[in-house]
């Protein structure tokens, strides 16, 4: 227990340091230095028992279900239904292009890495395609241009494809109940699975329909601040804890359910408070150690063993990308601005990382493929960056 709590503080520690320092220098989300030292841990052995201890194990866990949490609490179900037609058919089809080549790829050239299944070669490159627009915010914000047409497009695109996202998380729980071995491997029987998935949703809209009367008492209590705090951890465990007792995967569905819920319930007036305190909890105290286990899992041996795996993910990644923005909004955006925003959306920090690493842990891609997809996504993300920016401060975007 003690060499965990060293690791937890050594974690903060380089967090808080190298975390300050990426963020601000290359414009990297201060998370990537957790997952950047688990890489080096791994590459050195260290901590290695401490990692695989059940403690830790048990934290880095509930760091991923409360950014899931974190994820349904940010979803506007209203703003969601105010996205226009070209987002929508922008969002479409550049994820589902990016989803389509990329699953060719994977099932074609690289079957082993994909249990020989078309299916998981789909979710893997549609997770693969989702966009971290929390990186290009702030540029954005920087140049200006968070209020122009270029803007709006690149914020509701990434805004949309987290619908995508907990799409592919509900598919991800119910997929090895439908897979060759699953029956074998022990889990539940399928029609189970869907019927646990159908009666999480119906709960979580009852209550959201139901739930005028508790935003009526939270609202006369707003001034009792512990309420809402026990109430955002009630719902939270709740929903994951009832996810999970049916199939482990389904916490996840569970959790983003509970944030959706959270949200609706809890008044407006002290929403913005309420934000402060789930983000700390999630993303300050648990986000580091579970992005700590994820570097912690990428194997370096491996990209250099199949560096072609890497370097065709990059390829296909970032043409896809490019070859649907350019035509979609050339008209829209002109040449120069269609490209770009293609280059911004190839951003890749985001969920795809939670959905990755349910994928390896479930035994449904290899090690190979894993490491590869996280570290192009590292890679990827500074490149991006520099590029972004460049061409973001030459000229104003219509």
């Amino acid at each position: 227990m003690e060499n965990v709590l060293l690791l937890i503080v050594v974690t903060y520690g380089v967090s808080l340091v190298f975390g300050h320092l990426i963020q601000k220098y290359l414009r990297m989300p201060w998370m990537f230095a957790a997952l950047f030292f688990g890489m080096i841990l791994s590459l050195l052995g260290f901590f290695k028992p401490s990692i695989e201890s059940e403690a830790f194990q048990l934290l880095a866990n509930l760091g991923m279900l409360f950014i899931l949490f974190i994820i349904g609490f940010n979803i506007d179900l209203k703003e969601m239904k105010n996205l226009g037609k070209q987002i929508f058919l922008g969002s479409i089809l550049i994820i589902s292009s990016e989803g389509f080549f990329g699953s060719l790829l994977f099932y074609f050239g690289f079957p082993d890495h994909v249990s020989s299944s078309y299916l998981v070669a789909l979710i893997t490159a549609l997770s693969f395609a989702t966009v971290g627009e929390a990186v290009l915010l702030p540029i954005l914000s920087e140049f200006k241009v968070l209020n122009t047409t270029f803007g709006q497009l690149t914020l509701g695109i990434g805004t949309f494809d987290d619908i995508i996202e907990v799409f592919m998380l509900a598919v991800i729980a119910a997929l090895p109940a439908f897979l060759s071995e699953a029956q074998v491997q022990g889990v539940p029987d399928p029609l189970l699975i869907v019927s646990a998935l159908g009666g999480l949703l119906l709960l979580a809209l009852a209550i959201i329909k139901l739930g005028s009367k508790l935003k009526t008492t939270l609202r006369r209590n707003s001034d009792t601040p512990y309420l809402h705090s026990l109430l955002v951890l009630l719902i939270f465990f709740f929903f994951a804890a009832l996810g999970g007792l049916v199939f482990e995967d389904l916490a996840t569905i569970g959790a983003i359910l509970g944030g959706i819920v959270t949200r609706q319930l809890l008044p407006e007036q002290i929403l913005n408070e309420d934000e402060r305190a789930i983000n700390f909890l999630g993303y300050i105290f648990l986000s580091p150690l579970f992005f700590l286990s994820i570097g912690a899992n990428v194997s370096l041996g491996s990209i250099l063993v199949y560096p072609l795996l890497m370097a065709l993910i990059f390829i296909v990644a970032n043409g896809s990308k490019l070859l649907v923005s350019f035509p979609l909004f050339r008209e829209m955006l002109g040449t120069k601005y269609s490209l770009l925003l293609g280059v911004g959306l190839s951003v890749r920090f985001s969920t795809s990382v939670i959905v990755q690493y349910i994928l390896f842990n479930s035994g449904l891609i290899s090690l190979s493929l894993y490491s590869a997809l996280i570290a192009t996504a590292i890679i990827l993300t500074p490149m991006i960056i520099g590029i972004y920016s460049w061409g973001l401060s030459t000229g104003q975007p219509p």
